[in-house]
């Protein structure tokens, strides 16, 4: 029998991705992820969702920041609140390591969702309200020209 390493390379590399977990589970967890680990990958997918708001955050608040009115003021404070929020949550999240209790981890992660859902919920009021306010009171470059 002739076998290649033209041949055999494919079917190694083949098997060495099926033997990689997930890119979505922990390292070393193999099957169905444990309840701890899908409280984690649930808590982390809403942190990358409300990471993904974070440029609607930036982009109003340079849009406020263009109106240079008093008016604006309050949605531009809303807006680097609902960021520092963020931040803050960030800096304080301290996974609990993968040796504790699962019921501990699991209890520490939904505690996590609480407090991201605050997140959430802050960034979605601040953000309806930049918004609600730029189309009530466009910029004096986004008016569109009168047609006589």
């Amino acid at each position: 029998m002739n076998i290649s390493l033209k041949n055999v390379l494919p079917l190694a590399l083949v098997a060495l991705a099926a033997a990689c977990s997930s890119p979505n589970r922990p390292i070393g967890e193999n099957g169905a992820p444990s309840d701890a680990s899908a409280a984690e990958m649930a808590l982390m997918n809403r942190h990358d969702s409300l990471m993904a708001e974070t440029s609607k955050l930036y982009e109003y608040k340079a849009k406020l920041s263009g109106y240079h009115t008093e008016a604006a003021a309050p949605y531009i404070h809303g807006l680097l609140a609902a960021d520092a929020a963020m931040m803050d949550w960030m800096h304080n999240y301290k996974a609990p390591d993968t040796t504790a209790a699962p019921a501990a981890r699991v209890t520490y992660f939904r505690q996590q969702q609480e407090i991201l859902a605050g997140v959430s919920r802050q960034y979605r009021a601040t953000l309806d309200s930049a918004r609600r306010f730029t189309t009530e009171h466009p910029a004096a470059g986004d008016v569109a020209p009168a047609s006589n």
